[in-house]
């Protein structure tokens, strides 16, 4: 079989069934069908995917028990080794040779080696004793756990709440976890408003809920009245200088090749675009270093986007993810949180907010765009957005949302849109500059770009203030009809027990199981993985008093969400969508590298 020399192929085609059905039969199952749920890819390096299936235990549940759904992780190798490994028995590797790919079964990822001892109902409870931590209080009352979020060998975050109380716990490679707790601390001291750490263990942290609402949620529901620029700006402005000495965290914009790679692999007809994209980014920065000095003078986020921010009353009471505080540029966390709001914005051009949302986002946009400009040099805080939006343009395809590819394109107009900004701000400077007119405040954000039907033009384009050419525009393709994604989970519905997977999207069909392992692979010998009953489904997990925020939070602190069902396709939905993961700045420069993202809750699936 051919395959991509990442495994991205092998991972998300049919070859997987193989691989799938080959993992479940060698610990007693049958594979019924198989969906694509979450593809990490690096291009020319690893891959790792998640998928939903639909798995039957004859050995355990009798043979006329209906199948039920499972979680399956796996992970594909090339050119790199698998770093900071931690339990692999419970896993099961094939190779034809070329490809290593390692599978396994939720909970048991051979790289977060406690969230076994965290998701499910009553071992989360012996958890939390032995760390001394109380939830609710009543310690009869079960507890009940919401998976917030879960990224293959990266992370996950779960919610368990008891009564009206509940505290996150944070699961992660062991080897960050004191690193994690140690900025949380510091933090505190200083007075930044973190979620306390309640405790620790080596991979885990236990950290407990943030009052108020994300501001993602009150952008939404309340629009700029919500919170003032002034406050997000002083929130910034209170990290200490204390944790300056930290490492650096790289801007968005260093790694625009990388996410123009992702992009470009997914969706090849976007190729010349994402080409004049990170050219007119790269050559933009560029031109700013020959005129002011670049270099990290502030503590920044990392991270810093509306669903990190907690609002009560029109005032900043919580930061969430601070796990890449550290030097760099005020423009950097300004520009993340402008970029995700116009990314949630341009959801209305789609139908995926209704024009009310779409409007209050952009007068939030426009009236914090416009401090921020005061703030920050405005050319470079456009540059930054741009690359912010084309890091988020990984999460189509990533997330495997319906219709990926058209929302793939949708995300690189909004970049593009942001590179015309740059130029318009360079273009005001430099006429201020040259005497033809005194210096002008930066144009009012005009809201997200609408699909042009513009064709590209044919010959060299001009070339515009920051010296590079403006990025063509092309019309986004037309796209079959899909299921719409589920509202609090930003994919498609999931299957109910003994229900098939629904058809999936371009990259990762639903798949029956009849396949067989690829060509040349064979599994050796190897523990098969051990399984649990699956315990009742809990009730749900009690809400913080507050609707779900757009985006899930990241990594930490985000508040379970439930949302209505989807809307049907192309119907404006009451509530907003999730934005979407973006790979890790840091999967550039170090692999092993577990920093936050943006990630949706994937529901609450309990394993089995």
């Amino acid at each position: 079989m051919s395959h991509t020399q990442d495994g991205s192929e092998l991972l998300t085609g049919p070859g997987a069934g193989g691989l799938l059905r080959s993992a479940v039969g060698n610990s007693g199952g049958v594979l019924h069908s198989w969906q694509l749920d979450h593809v990490d890819h690096r291009p020319g390096r690893s891959t790792k995917a998640l998928y939903r299936t639909m798995v039957s235990w004859p050995e355990l549940d009798g043979p006329q028990a209906p199948a039920r759904e499972e979680l399956f992780g796996a992970s594909a190798h090339i050119g790199e080794r698998e770093k900071n490994l931690y339990v692999a028995e419970q896993t099961l590797v094939m190779t034809d040779g070329d490809i290593n790919v390692r599978v396994w079964r939720y909970p048991h990822d051979p790289w977060l080696p406690m969230l076994p001892q965290v998701c499910y109902p009553d071992v989360v409870g012996r958890t939390l004793r032995d760390l001394g931590v109380a939830i609710g209080s009543d310690p009869d009352v079960p507890i009940a756990i919401d998976v917030v979020s879960y990224r293959p060998g990266r992370r996950a975050v779960l919610r368990a709440s008891q009564g009206d109380r509940a505290v996150f716990l944070k699961v992660m490679q062991p080897h960050r976890s004191g690193e994690i707790v140690d900025r949380h601390q510091r933090l505190l001291a200083a007075g930044v408003p973190v979620p306390e750490v309640r405790a620790h263990h080596d991979g885990l942290v236990v950290l407990e809920e943030l009052p108020g609402r994300p501001l993602a949620r009150v952008v939404i529901d309340e629009g700029v009245e919500s919170c003032t620029a002034q406050d997000l700006v002083a929130l910034l402005d209170r990290l200490p200088a204390s944790m300056y000495p930290l490492p650096l965290r790289p801007p968005w914009t260093d790694s625009v090749e990388f996410y123009a790679g992702i992009v470009g692999s997914s969706v090849p007809a976007l190729g010349p675009r994402l080409d004049a994209l990170v050219r007119s980014i790269r050559d933009g920065l560029a031109a700013l270093e020959q005129r002011m000095d670049m270099r990290p003078h502030d503590v920044v986020h990392g991270d810093f986007y509306e669903a990190q921010v907690f609002v009560q009353n029109g005032k900043v009471v919580g930061l969430l993810d601070i796990d890449t505080v550290g030097p760099g540029r005020r423009a950097d966390d300004l520009a993340c949180l402008l970029a995700h709001l116009s990314v949630l914005a341009d959801y209305g051009n789609a139908g995926r907010i209704d024009r009310a949302m779409q409007e209050r986002v952009e007068e939030a946009i426009a009236t914090w765009h416009e401090t921020f400009a005061e703030r920050v040099d405005p050319t470079e805080l456009a540059l930054r957005c741009a690359g912010v939006v084309l890091s988020l343009a990984t999460g189509p395809h990533r997330q495997q949302e319906a219709a990926w590819e058209a929302a793939t394109e949708a995300i690189v107009r909004v970049a593009e849109e942001w590179v015309e900004r740059a130029r318009a701000a360079e273009s005001r400077r430099m006429a201020a500059a040259a005497g033809d007119a005194p210096p002008p405040s930066p144009a009012p954000y005009a809201g997200p770009p609408r699909p042009s039907a513009t064709s590209v033009p044919s010959g060299p384009p001009p070339r515009g203030a920051t010296g590079v050419p403006p990025a063509p525009q092309q019309p986004p393709a037309a796209q079959p009809a899909r299921p719409a994604p589920s509202a609090a989970t930003g994919q498609r519905p999931a299957p109910g027990p003994a229900q098939p997977a629904p058809a999936g999207g371009t990259a990762g069909p639903s798949q029956p199981a009849q396949q067989n392992v690829p060509p040349g692979y064979q599994a050796p010998n190897s523990a098969a993985p051990t399984r649990r009953p699956a315990p009742p489904q809990p009730p749900a997990a009690a809400q913080q008093q507050h609707p779900p925020q757009p985006p899930a939070a990241a990594a930490g602190q985000a508040a379970a969400q439930q949302q209505p069902p989807a809307a049907a396709a192309g119907q404006a939905t009451t509530q907003p969508i999730p934005l979407r993961d973006r790979p890790d700045a840091g999967d550039t420069v170090d692999s092993g590298d577990d920093s936050p993202t943006q990630e949706r809750r994937i529901g609450s699936i309990l394993p089995g």
